[in-house]
Formats: structure tokens, sequence, C-alpha cells
């Protein structure tokens, strides 16, 4: 039972899972820290002009970072074991900065803060592509719930100690937090564990754009349209009813969090989904109850924080799928990304022109979001090849192409060529420019290699290895059922 549960849970996918928390609690607790000091002024406007300013600095720190590293970085500095460590560094700055910050001086503090994200964001996705497909979703779960767990230890913390003791407490946690959890993989160009914007034109980019994006959009503009309803028609019982609205939330993510982690597989995500927006639309009808009894509060709460995190994690799950071992894995999150954040802003527009009072769009809208979205959720998952046993394919062919490369003592570049081809699906015309070598060296390479291996063609290493695994499973059937 126990291998069962834990099969999946390697050092790296642990590790991936510590890296992730530490990041997303590192974030949390700045968030929390710059909620709880405008608190002392009581301010929210303050608030909103640092989120923008956070905001703005984190794009372009973002965009500036990955030109560096894809256009300048010919000495490999990027990938120094020393740089490592600098957005560890850059966060626990900003948290501490934070701590010992005032109102008047809260925008010089979001510029620091968002460069520390935008270094922070790479480094979480730099220490998530290095981690083996099979075991990603964990890792993903896993950081879930360990931000989950930092929040609700922001809140402990706050809780039981004053204004400045907590709000310092909180500082040194976060620093603890970036300096042991949050490290890049390095970006070296050979392996490229983000992608290069120079190996292809936005044009061809936005023509590859998976359609489930457009069906992203859309299920989350309608979930955020039911989520506007309850917080528009529920205001007035948020008080009393969400005094401790995060610290519940928060506990809510980490256990649905671990659930998914040990118990659904891929191809169980589009429940999720369907389980998210039941609980979503069942507390938005709830509220045109004419009278609240304190079970129905309990009730309302309850759904209400189911709801909101299987669909929030199934999101995170959906796009993080999408995006993983394609060509442009960094443009995919982010794309994903951007359409969960446009759709969330088309439902609060739409919440604000609707009358406040509209049973018939929350019950018709939600129907057809559960109707239409969760079949085509689960077709086009496997119209793009996004199954369990696609995904275990995948890994089994990794693990024989490791394996070959040893045995034959290919070269690191040759490896580099194999994982490309086989697992990339890349042909000899697109390899100069994702490997950012001269067509000649390219062709030299591939030479050695198919002559070390025996194969004539690039063209033919898929079906190689294809063979190779098909003997290998035949090879263990004839060992476990002998004749």
């Amino acid at each position: 039972m126990i291998n069962k549960l834990f099969g999946n849970v390697t050092k790296s996918s642990m590790g991936g899972a510590i890296c992730i928390g530490g990041f997303i609690g590192w974030y949390l607790t700045v968030k929390f820290i710059c909620e709880k000091s405008l608190e002392i002024y009581g301010t929210s406007s303050l608030y909103a002009v640092t989120n923008i300013i956070f905001g703005a600095s984190l794009a372009v720190t973002l965009g500036v970072l990955l030109i560096l590293m894809f256009h300048l970085d010919f000495e490999g500095l990027l990938d120094h074991r020393y740089f490592r460590i600098v957005p560890a560094i850059l966060m626990v700055e900003s948290g501490i900065a934070l701590a010992f910050t005032n109102a008047d001086s809260f925008s010089v503090y979001a510029v620091i803060t968002g460069i520390c994200a935008a270094f922070g964001v790479l480094a979480f996705f730099s220490r998530l592509l290095s981690i083996r497909v099979s075991h990603r979703l964990f890792a993903v779960a896993g950081g879930i719930a360990i931000g989950g767990l930092v929040r609700y230890a922001d809140h402990v913390i706050y809780t039981y100690m004053d204004m400045t003791r907590g709000i310092y407490a909180l500082a040194i946690l976060s620093g603890a937090l970036a300096m042991l959890t949050v490290r890049s993989s390095g970006f070296s160009k050979e392996q490229m564990p983000i992608i290069s914007y120079s190996e292809a034109s936005h044009n061809i980019l936005l023509r590859n754009i998976p359609g489930a994006y457009g069906l992203l959009f859309v299920l989350a503009g309608v979930y955020y349209l039911c989520l506007g309803r309850i917080s528009t028609l529920g205001y007035e019982m948020y008080v009393p009813i969400f005094r401790y609205y995060g610290l519940y939330t928060y506990l809510a993510y980490v256990a649905a969090a671990l659930i998914i982690a040990l118990f659904v597989k891929f191809h169980k995500v589009t429940p999720l989904y369907v389980y998210g927006v039941c609980f979503m639309a069942f507390t938005a009808i709830m509220l045109f109850l004419p009278y609240f009894s304190r079970e129905e509060e309990a009730a309302f709460l309850i759904c209400s924080f189911i709801g909101q995190a299987c669909f929030a994690v199934f999101v995170y799950i959906f796009i993080i799928n999408f995006a993983m071992d394609r060509q442009h894995p960094m443009f995919y999150a982010i794309f994903g990304y951007a359409c969960v954040i446009s759709a969330r802003l088309a439902a609060d527009i739409f919440n604000y022109l609707l009358p406040v009072r509209n049973e018939a769009v929350i019950v018709s809208a939600t129907g057809a979001l559960l109707i239409i979205g969760g079949p085509l959720v689960f077709s086009l998952l496997k119209k793009y090849g996004l199954t369990q046993e696609s995904l275990e394919h995948h890994r089994l062919l990794r693990e024989l192409i490791i394996s070959k490369s040893e045995e034959m003592q290919l070269s690191d570049r040759e490896k580099y060529i194999l994982d490309l081809v086989v697992l990339g699906g890349y042909t000899m015309e697109q390899l100069p420019d994702k490997m950012m070598l001269s067509r000649n060296t390219v062709r030299a390479q591939s030479r050695n290699l198919l002559k070390k291996l025996d194969v004539e063609e690039l063209s033919g290493l898929r079906a190689y290895f294809e063979n190779l695994l098909i003997k290998e499973s035949e090879t263990s059937a004839e060992i476990i059922n002998p004749a």
C-alpha cells in the first residue's frame, strides 16, 4: 500500500516539491507582510499601486533576464554555480526589507520584490523542467501543499505576536525559505531547461498554441463569474463568516494538493475541474436563500473553500502539463497564466455590468460550463497526447536513452541530440537553431551518433528506441511468466 501511494516519490521529485513550495511560501509570506504593514496605515489604494509597480518590475526584469540568458551569455556566466544562489539572496533581501519599510517607501520595495520574484520565477521553472515528466505532478502538488503550510504558519505567527514582532518574525521566515529552498538549476545553453525565444518567430509560436488555452479562458472566466457573484452578494456575510478567510483557504489547498499528489492520475484531472465548479455553483446558488442558519453558513464556507481549491489546482496542473516537454515550455506556461488572468478580468467586468441579483446567469452559465467543459477538457488532453499512458511511455523512452547512452559511452552533446530527436521530435533542419551550433557541427555530431548506434538516418532514431523498448518489455514478460 505504501509503495502504491508513494511509488512516484523520488529524490528529484521531493527536491522539486521543496523548491517550488519554498518559492510559493516566500511569495505568500512577502504578500502577507505587505498586507499587514499597510493595515497600520489603513489604506488599500497604496497596496493597489504597490501591486502595479511590482507587476511592472517583474515583467521588465524577466524580459531582461531572458535576453541575457539567450543572447549575451557567451561565457556561460548564468550556468555558474555561484549564480544559482542569486535568486535566494535577492529574495532574502526583499523579505527583510519589506518588514522594515513604511508607507512612504513601499514603491521602492515593490521594485525590489518584483526583481526578486523574476529571479524566483526563473529558478522555479528551471528546477521544475529538470524533473522527469512522471514526477512533475507530485512536485507541483507537493509544492502547493508546502506553500499552503507556510501560509498557515504566517497566520499562526502573526496571531500570537504583536504587530511589530509578528512582521519581523515573518521577515525571518521569508528569508529562511528563500535561502534554503529557492535555487536555480542553471541555464546551460546545451541543456536548455528554459526556452530560447531566438529559435522561432512569434508568428510560429502563436500558430502552435494549443487550442485548449481558448477553452481554459472560457472555463476560468465562467468560474470567476461565479466567484464574483459570491463576493458581491455575500459581502455582508464575509465579515463574520470569513474572519480567518486566508487560514481556512490555505488549509483546504493543503488538503486538496496532498490528495492530488497521492491519488489523482493525470487522466483524472477533468473530474477535478467538475468538482471545483460544482462546489462553486452550489455556494453561488446558496446566496439566494432568504435566510442563512448557522449550519447553512458552515456548508457555504466549506463548499466555497473546497471548490476554490479544486479549481485552482486543476488550472495549475492543466497549464504545467501542457507546458512541459514542448518546444517552448516557458512560453506556454506564461501564456496559460495570462489566459487565466485575462479571464478573471473579463469576469470582473461582466460582474460589474450585470444586475446584482440574477440567478438565471449563475445557473445557465454553470450548467453550460459543466456540460460542455468537462468532456472538452478530456478530449483536448487526449488530442495533445497528455494521457497517463503517453507520459509513462515518454518516461520509459527517456530511461532507455540514459541507459543506452551510458552503455555506448555517448558524449553529452550526442545524448542531447538523442533527447531532441527521440523525445522532442526535432529534425536535422531544426537541430542547429535549437542547439545554437553551426549546421556542420551538428552534422558531424549526428554522424558519430548514428555510427555508434548503427542507424542510417536521424529520422530512424525514434523507431530504433521504440523497437528496443518493445524487446525489453517482451524480455521482462518472459522472465515474469516463463513458458
